[in-house]
């Protein structure tokens, strides 16, 4: 009697340092626009209500998946190269047309600075949808957690260089100076990874080179169709209802115990830079537990944190208690997101990767707007201490409904 061993998949070193540098260039402009440019704004007394319509600019981001089976079907033929090239090049050269016109520009330019904004978002959004589909066609299954670690980290730098080190250097020169940081940034990524492997290759193999093209209907309905996948879909929408429903309530809670703007920068920072580590942590956990493992418990992670402010809200937002919670929440955050994402990928269509993840994705921010909405009213008609233990408890049930269900209901 013989014994079968099923070789583990080598570590994909090219691969991940493809994938880590296309993440860095997604986040440079999104920090720029969610960080910095509110910023910019205010202090050239630009209204608030121009300054509240940027998060109008960023839905490229959730309407991606109108556009994503198009540019997965251009893949069968076309290098990726081809494509980063275009995107991310484009969106250097709007960076630099925005530093001539001006981020401030007021009167008749500013129309025209937003919409050299959503050009960009737009270009960026493109791209994200041809990097998620290189990491599931070309980063094995075992290490897709390791992966997602790098796309978490990898797009949170990008944020932390394009806004809050642009405002730092904002204030040592001249603010169409300081934008050739992230555009100089975004063609030095693109020139390390231009001649990578992944991005030189076309997905139709050799083997399919006599299939015909797949259809556009089958890339946008072809994901719903696998057996539990609606299920699924429930669980990616509701995974992190807690945390869309709690944490956007933090900050407000903070200022209204007394914390300063600075202090609670200062507190953001020190968080994100935690995230970091839990993203890792998040990582480590679906190597060693596998998908299934590794959600519920980042999940449980996840709701028992949030609920953990309940206790800020009680007892007062003291220094040690606030970083306490927020550092363990900011843990739990991270973790949870990328064993999320590597679940995500697992159930992509190969052929489909880039539309499956980004219809996953989209489907995750969409109903993360709506409990954020809806954490808001709660809070706004009750107290925190209510909205903050009932986002725990609500987490607590999405993570016990995806326990229940036995591993035949979820897809591979």
């Amino acid at each position: 009697m013989t014994s079968q061993v099923t070789a583990v998949p080598a570590f994909p070193k090219a691969t991940l340092a493809t994938l880590l540098a296309l993440y860095l260039a997604q986040g440079l402009p999104s920090g720029l626009f969610a960080h910095a440019l509110p910023v910019f704004w205010r202090e050239a007394g630009i209204g608030l209500a121009w300054i509240g319509a940027l998060k109008l600019l960023a839905l490229p981001w959730i309407l991606k998946a109108l556009w994503a089976p198009v540019i997965d079907r251009s893949l069968w033929n076309v290098a990726p190269v081809r494509w980063v090239f275009g995107l991310q090049s484009a969106a250097a050269l709007c960076l630099i047309g925005l530093g001539i016109v001006g981020l401030t520009s007021e009167g008749p330019w500013l129309p025209l600075t937003v919409a050299g904004i959503l050009l960009i978002n737009l270009l960026m959004a493109t791209q994200d949808i041809i990097t998620d589909g290189l990491a599931v066609r070309h980063v094995p299954a075992k290490w897709r957690g390791f992966a997602n670690t790098l796309q978490v980290a990898g797009y949170k730098v990008g944020m932390l260089a394009g806004g809050a080190l642009l405002l730092i250097l904002a204030n040592h020169v001249d603010t169409q100076i300081a934008l050739l940081l992230p555009a100089g940034l975004l063609i030095l990524l693109l020139v390390l990874v231009f001649r990578a492997p992944i991005l030189r290759t076309p997905h139709r193999s050799s083997e399919s080179a006599n299939e015909p093209q797949p259809s556009i209907i089958e890339g946008f309905i072809g994901l719903i169709r696998q057996p539990g996948m609606l299920f699924w879909l429930g669980i990616v929408a509701c995974y992190k209802v807690g945390d869309a429903m709690g944490s956007g309530m933090v900050r407000p809670m903070l200022t209204d115990g007394g914390w300063t703007s600075e202090a609670i920068g200062n507190f953001t920072l020190a968080t994100t830079v935690v995230g970091l580590l839990g993203a890792a942590i998040g990582g480590w956990l679906y190597t060693r537990l596998g998908g299934r493992r590794s959600l519920i418990w980042a999940g449980i992670a996840q709701a028992v944190t949030i609920n953990a402010w309940t206790l800020v809200a009680v007892k007062g937002t003291g220094t040690a208690l606030v970083y306490g919670v927020g550092i363990a929440e900011q843990l739990a955050d991270g973790a949870s997101t990328v064993v999320l994402f590597a679940m995500m990928m697992n159930l992509c269509r190969q052929q489909w990767a880039g539309t499956d993840f980004t219809v996953q994705a989209s489907i995750q921010v969409i109903f993360a707007g709506i409990f954020g909405l809806l954490g808001g009213m709660i809070a706004q008609a009750f107290n925190y201490e209510l909205l903050l233990g009932l986002a725990g408890c609500a987490g607590l049930a999405v993570v016990l409904t995806f326990a229940l269900q036995g591993p035949k209901t979820i897809p591979r």
